[in-house]
Order: C-alpha cells, then structure tokens, then sequence
C-alpha cells in the first residue's frame, strides 16, 4: 500500500484570478474579529475606522511571456558593458567587486546539456554584476520541447502587491522585484522566483566568441533576454477578443502596466480615460502607439519615451512587453528586448534603456520598511521604528515622520484630509552606522485616531514614502480605545491526512492592540473522544526554518509536533483559540446563523481524518448495500439515509454550512465560509481508453443558485462536483459543478420545503425518495487523450457549500467507473475531425483538423462559463489546421475550444494542469 499528502486548503477549483483573491492563505492581515453577538454601533461614531482593512499584502501565481524565433539571418554582435567585463574578470581572480550585487541561483533541468548550462550561467552573472538586491533571487531552468518557433519563456513564479517598501499600492509586482524593494524574502525561502523555459529543439549557440554558425541561435542572448521578463518586464495587459484587459482577472494591474502611456501621453489603465475590459481599451493595446513611462528611459533616448511593440494584430506573449523592433532594430544598443531574436543575433547587452526601464520599476529605488502601530489602550511617547534602505545615498537629514493626531469625539475625514496635506514633521534619528532610523510621536490625550506616514529624499532626487498611498490610507492608531476584540487567525485546515505520522499546525495570528498575543492553543478530539489540547509558540527563524511562510513569519504560531500520529480512518475534530494580552479570545472556525451584520457566529469545528491509498484497480462498482472502506470520508456517510430503500454513499444530512470569519465592525468577510464534503476514492484508476466514463444514480438537493446563473457565476450558490486527480494533491473538474437546478424535481422540493419560510437563512427539510433519483454519466474521454491509456487517476465526490442557506445534501448509488458502456447506434460526425493533443496540457496545446471546401474558420478558446480567452479568424492551408495554442496563462480547469464555418461548427474540450 502507498501512502500520499492530501491538499490542505480546499476551495471551488478552476476559478480565475479575482481582485479579492487570496491566493496564499496566510496572507489576509486586518486584524479584527469578534465571535459573540455584537453591535456594531460602538464606532458608529468613528469616521476613521473604515480606514482601519488597511490594504493585505497577497500574492498570485505568476505568468510567462512567450518569445518567438525570428528565422532571419540578423549576424551582428553587441558586447556585454565594460562595467560587466571587469566585475567577472575580478570574480574569476576572487577578487572582490562592488559591481556584483545580486545573487542569482539557478537550479538546473537534468536534461539541460552542460554547454548550455555554462551559456545560461553567462546571462546570470550579467544580471547579477547590472543589479542589486539583499534578497537572493531564485530561478528554475527548465528545459523542454516548445514548438519550432518558440526559443524561450520566462516569467515570474509569483506576484505581490501591499509589501513595505512598495512604490504603489493596490499593484502586483513580481517577487524577484517585490522582495528587492522589500528587503527580505515575501515568498517561502527556496521557492523559485523566476521560471524560464528554453526549448530543447532549436539550433543553439553557447559559445563565448560570439560567432554562432549559419542557422544558429544565441543561447546566452536569448537568456539575458528571458531572464529580463522575470525580473520585471512583464505585466497583465491582453486583449481578450474585442476588449482590452488587465489585472489578471481582478482588476489590479500589474507594476508594467502602470507605466504604459500612448502617444498623447495617457496611461492606459487610467479608468477615467480607458475603462477595464473595453473596446476602447484594445483599441489602445493594438495602436501602435504605446510608450513606456520612465524619465530614466527617455534620458537615454533622445528625450522620447521608448516605444513599445502593440502590432495592429494582439499577438499574445509578444505585444506590450517588448520595445518596438522598428525602433531598436538588431545590432544596435537597445535591441536586446525587443519581441523576437534573429539567427545569429548576439547581444549581451540590456541597453541603457531596458536598465532604466527596470530602474524605474524599482530596481534603483529607496524603500522605507516600516511594520504599521497597532492600537494602545494608553500611550504617551510612542517610538516609530523603520528600516530604510537604499541604491544610492540618501540626503542627510531628509528622514521625516509626519502625523496628525485627531479628537475621535469632533474630527471629522475632512480634517485628516487637510492635516496629512500639512502634518506635523519630527525628524527621525540614525541609530548609529544602521539602516535604522527612529522617532518618537507624542500623545497627550485619549481617544484620538493618529495618522501618520514616513518620508525621506535620496541623491537620485526621488523622495520616498511609505506607505505609499499615505495621502487616502495613512498609517492609522487608535489610543484610549479598551480592547474588546478577541485576535485574528489565519488558517487553512487539512482535510485528510497520511495515518502513522504527526500533523503539525501553523496558524498566523494578529491582534488589533500593540500589547499582542498572550496565547494560541488547539483543543481536539479523536473519533469523538477529547484528547484535550496543545500550545502553538511564536515561529521562531533559528530553529523552524522549514515552517517559513516569508514575509508572515511574523505573526505564525505552531507546533511542530501538532496532532499526534493517527490510525487509517481516524477522525480528528478541532478548534483553535488565540488569547490576547487584555484576555479576549478567538475561537475558530465559526459558521454563520444568519445573512444579516447583527446575526450571531456560532463556535464550530474543523474535522479532518488520517487515511491511506489501496492498490490500483482497472474499474470500481458498488451498490453501497455493503461496508466498505474504499472511501476516505469527511461529511459523507454510506448507509441508508432517510427516505431511501437501501445503502448509499451521501452526505450527512442537512449538510454542514461554511465556517469562516467576520468582521463584525465592517461586515466584509475575513476567511472565506466554505465548506467542502467529500468522499475520495481510495483506490487508483488505471485510465483504459476504451471505457473512460464515471456513471452514478444520484439525487442533489442542494440549495440552487440565481435563476439564469450557471456554475462559476457568483451567485451560483452551493454545489456537488466531481473530481479527479494525478496525484490526488491537485484536482481538477471532471465536469461543471451543478445543483438542485439540474432537475426540476430536485429544485421544486428544495424550494418547497424551506423553513422558516419567512426565515433569511432557512434550511430546506424536503426528504428525498427513491424516484428522485437520476442517472448521471460522465465521459473523461472528453478531457483525457489516449496517450494516457495505463496511467492512473484518483476519483472524488465533493459538495461546497457556503454560509447560508443549506438542506438534505446529496446522495450517490450504482457507482460504475470504467466498465464497458453500449456503443451508440449512431453519431453526429464532427465536420473538422478536430483533434486536441496533449491532453491535459501544461503548456502548450496542439489543434489539428481539416475539412474539404474550407479555407478559412473562426477560432475560439472559452473557460467552460463562457468566458473568452482567445478569438481569431485562422485561414487554412490545402484545407488543414495546425495551430499551437499557448496555455501557460490560463488558469488550471477545462476549457472549450470551437471550430466554426460555413461546414458546421466542432467542440473539443482540453485539460489545463498546474
């Protein structure tokens, strides 16, 4: 038997980026909670409190650009700067140079050869002598077969937006330049910053003279120029059809974006001028006539701001993130980030304008890294403490708190607003030869809100503050206020477990009051009985390295020794609680008994249970009339349930609700409610093309969303999936996520028997009967190629569902996977042979079709709720198809691609994994 490590955190899968997302859970960091029945009619009276959800710092998965073989013979050569020559001439004589200021650490693809290895190490060590950064920069290189027109890709592993030391607020940079600009690791230490990929295909070059053969590619080159993307020249800005996008799917642009300007000098994601997701805005992207916004970059180019590459044909991966080629043709000094690389093209070079586009960014820059004043009960003489660290020089003297102190019983916004346009000033002090600088804020009174920002001016004439958006979201403390509220947890719970081995537990905890956390401890229970409980301690960096979480260790809490080792088919029921030092406590999780503010939260529990993998099968039957522990289960039971005739597998009933948290002073949502029961299969499918299909009888009284919505919607309520996985970590939607909705028997009970009717979170109490049951079939051959024929898949059941409105739940018999099925005594043809292939896809997505009497078809790729991802009219050769579809951005899930002519229209669906 095999044993295997089941996700932690499980949310609705296959959603895109929102501007909410919360893509790192231990990132949300407004600290206010409180679990009994309150009013919130205590800070009525505060016009400042809304200030108080200062902006998180989250992260998101980052994104690659695709750079294209230009089949041209282009034969010139740029040399690497003079500056760079004598920093690495000093480093092969261990001679030490200022010049080299970053550490770039690459871990090599295996299957890279050496000579291309030492090519690569060649652009790493230019990019280490042209920056600087206290943080190492880690890089993977990948190395894989990309298509005969695609020489690289590279990327950010991730962005942040939110950090101390940010330029601007409310905007994704990417983690290499992120924790520049930070000082210090954001992302877990060893976690890969950049993700490169170069294909294994082309005819490359590594050698050191610069005298590639005919038909040849520059590695090094076209490294330099991958790396760059990495670091920074990147950013979210597509069109999607007929409108122009940003934000990655939220709304929230990325630092690039924000520096991109047209030819009358307005930026692009201005939302007075161009509104998100327009025609106006695509129209903008397409120009021909977009421009990067950075005085360093027009300095060195003959005072105009560089030109960007924005063809009148999108063309994905390329547009926006490149100078224009016209403008900085090969062989001269800016050309090296330019969107394609010519045969014999060699450049080791940025270019000065590339550099100070970088610069500009963040990459010269002075950050002032400040942890924000919580609130004090009472305080007199309160100390400011910040880092501040810097590129060049910073001019002495200039390192300045500013503040407002304001009367919480007659102040009003207007008066903050005039106060921080005209703040009272302290300097702040040197401690010693540090980057430390203090100050201390006097405070005469209580019951005053404080606002305050940091400033300080550097010889490159920039002046930094922080935060950055001081003048609308300043610092802000409280001082006179009693702490009433119990502190913050942030936690993602495990769902199932390997058995025979301890479960450690690591929570972030934050508390409104400078005073901080008393105490954080967990109480649990095993099948049912107490096992009393265990103290969580502060994270320590010397001695709990492997629990780092990067810019969150901080407020982490845990035990390394967490749950005690469990049997297979243990069950473990929890909460944790967090005490403040004024004794107020939090307890999580807690699940909501009512969609209004004023309602009560309810104390709950976490549930979670040890479990192992079962040998490999070739097909799975059961009529759930018998015991068996095939299954993992958590909210899922198999006997027989009210109202039906014999065994099923189904979810306890009424279903449970989702936990999570709120803010009670605002009403806005801290964690998520959710909840996910679900039943996973534990023994492995070993995939048979010939009977890829999962059958089931099955009835779904679970609380069906808005009229006209459709899975993924937001109001597309509670839901059951399907789900399968390669490694039963990550899972993926074996078909859309449905509801009551999906029979109208199954809703007409559902609707009919809430109660109380009058209620605004009842519960629906409608018992099913056998007769409600429907057969449901699903063909993973629509998502699955043949190529995958022998290899295996784990198999789930899971209903989601959220804080309010719930019932019976959802009940599955007859379960039949992979057993022969009747072939179809007749089909509908597809009138382009469309085939998809590789199927599922990390990367890269090939189309193959042909049909007599067409030469040209409409092309579209679409997220299974329709939402557009690419669109074009594609003109075919001798009557075929052969298109490769990048699929690196698109977020993991199934997706739909369309054929359409004046011959019909084909449908195929494809797989996108992590």
């Amino acid at each position: 038997m095999r044993s295997i490590y089941f996700s932690s955190r499980l949310r609705p899968i296959f959603t895109q980026v929102s501007e909410n997302c919360n893509c790192n859970n231990m990132k949300r960091i407004f600290p206010i909670l409180i679990l009994s029945t309150i009013s919130v009619s205590l800070f009525a009276q505060n016009p400042f409190q809304k200030l108080r959800e200062r902006a998180k710092v989250e992260s998101k998965p980052g994104t690659e650009i695709i750079c294209p073989a230009s089949h041209v013979d282009e034969n010139t050569f740029i040399d690497m700067p003079a500056e760079v020559k004598q920093a690495l001439a000093m480093k092969k004589n261990l001679r030490p140079s200022s010049a080299e200021a970053a550490n770039i650490v690459v871990e090599y693809d295996s299957s890279m050869p050496e000579s291309a290895k030492a090519a690569f190490q060649r652009a790493i060590d230019i990019w280490a002598s042209l920056l600087k950064s206290d943080v190492q920069i880690n890089v993977a290189a990948v190395w894989q077969e990309l298509g005969p027109n695609v020489l690289g890709s590279a990327g950010p592993a991730t962005y942040y937006r939110n950090f101390s030391g940010a330029k601007k607020r409310n905007t994704w940079y990417p983690v290499a330049l992120a924790e520049k600009m930070a000082g210090e690791d954001l992302n877990t230490p060893g976690d890969f910053d950049i993700v490169a990929r170069f294909s294994s295909e082309q005819n490359w070059y590594y050698g050191t003279t610069g005298t590639p053969a005919v038909g040849q590619f520059d590695f090094t080159s076209v490294v330099l120029h991958e790396l760059c993307h990495g670091l920074g020249f990147v950013g979210s800005l597509t069109v999607s059809g007929t409108q122009g996008v940003y934000g990655f799917g939220g709304g929230i642009p990325a630092a690039f974006d924000t520096y991109v300007i047209n030819e009358k000098g307005q930026t692009v994601t201005d939302t007075n001028l161009f509104q998100n997701n327009t025609t106006a805005l695509r129209n903008e992207l397409i120009s021909e006539n977009l421009f990067f916004n950075a005085d360093k970059a027009k300095n060195v180019n003959n005072d105009v701001y560089p030109r960007l590459y924005a063809p009148t044909v999108w063309e994905s991966g390329s547009s926006v993130f490149h100078l224009n080629d016209k403008d900085f043709p090969a062989g001269t000094p800016n050309s090296l980030m330019t969107h394609s690389a010519g045969l014999r093209e060699v450049n080791y070079d940025p270019g000065p304008i590339t550099l100070n586009i970088m610069k500009e960014m963040g990459w010269r820059t002075t950050s002032i890294l400040h942890n924000a004043l919580r609130d004090y009960e009472t305080a007199t003489n309160v100390e400011i403490k910040a880092r501040i660290i810097s590129d060049t020089t910073l001019v002495a003297n200039t390192a300045t708190l500013n503040y407002v102190i304001l009367d919480l019983a007659t102040a009003t916004l207007t008066d903050l607003e005039n106060g921080l346009a005209n703040p009272t000033k302290v300097p702040m002090q040197q401690v010693g030869s540090t980057d430390e600088y203090t100050a201390i804020l006097p405070v005469s009174q209580n019951n005053v809100a404080v606002a305050y920002f940091l400033s300080v001016e550097d010889s490159d004439g920039y002046t930094s503050i922080s935060p950055a958006s001081y003048d609308v979201s300043p610092y802000l403390f409280f001082v006179g206020i009693p702490d009433q509220w119990g502190p913050v947890l942030d936690y993602g719970p495990p769902t199932f477990v390997n058995s025979g081995i301890n479960i450690p537990v690591l929570t972030n905890v934050y508390d409104d009051y400078e005073a901080g956390i008393d105490t954080v401890f967990v109480n649990y229970a095993v099948n049912g009985v107490s096992a009393g409980s265990f103290g969580l301690r502060k994270y320590n960096p010397d001695t709990d390295s492997d629990f780092s979480q990067g810019i969150q260790n901080d407020n982490a809490y845990l035990s390394t020794e967490g749950f005690p080792s469990l049997s297979t088919n243990d069950r473990v029921t929890f909460t944790i609680t967090a005490r403040d030092a004024a004794g107020n406590e939090t307890v999580i999780p807690t699940t909501q008994n009512s969609t209004d503010q004023e309602g009560t939260y309810d104390v709950d529990e976490y549930e979670f249970a040890a479990t192992e993998l079962l040998s490999p099968v070739d097909n799975y039957l059961s009529d759930f009339n018998s015991s068996t522990e095939d299954f993992a289960m958590i909210g899922f039971d198999i006997n027989t349930a009210e109202g039906l005739a014999d065994g099923s597998l189904h979810t306890s009933s009424p279903y449970k609700n989702g936990l999570g948290l709120i803010d009670p002073t605002s009403g806005n949502t801290f964690l998520s409610f959710d909840y996910n029961a679900i039943a996973f299969l534990r023994k492995p499918i070993s995939l048979n093309a010939d009977s890829l299909t999962i059958a089931f009888d099955e009835i779904v009284l679970v609380e069906p969303g808005e009229d006209g919505s459709v899975f993924e919607d937001a109001d597309f309520w509670d839901y059951v999936a399907v789900e399968v996985s390669f490694d039963a970590n990550t899972w993926y939607l074996a078909d859309d996520g449905y509801d009551s909705g999906a029979q109208s028997a199954w809703k007409e009970l559902f609707n009919s028997t809430l109660t109380p009717s009058t209620a605004t979170n009842p519960t629906s109490v409608g018992v099913p009967t056998v007769a409600l049951y429907r057969t449901r079939e699903i063909d993973l051959s629509d998502i699955f190629d043949d190529s995958l024929d022998g290899l295996s898949i784990f198999i789930r059941f899971r209903l989601y569902s959220d804080q309010f409105v719930n019932g019976w739940g959802w009940s599955i018999d007859n379960l039949a996977i992979q057993l022969p099925k009747p072939q179809p005594l007749a089909s509908e043809t597809d009138p382009f042979d469309l085939k998809v292939s590789p199927n599922p896809s990390t990367d890269f997505v090939d189309l193959k079709a042909k049909l007599a009497g067409v030469d040209k078809v409409e092309l579209e790729v679409m997220t299974v709720s329709g939402v557009n991802m690419f669109q074009e009219n594609v003109d075919l050769s001798n009557n075929e198809l052969s298109e490769r579809l990048d699929t690196r951005s698109y977020a993991p899930g199934i997706y739909l691609v369309k054929l359409k002519s004046n011959k019909g229209v084909s449908t195929k669906k494809f797989m996108v994994l992590k």
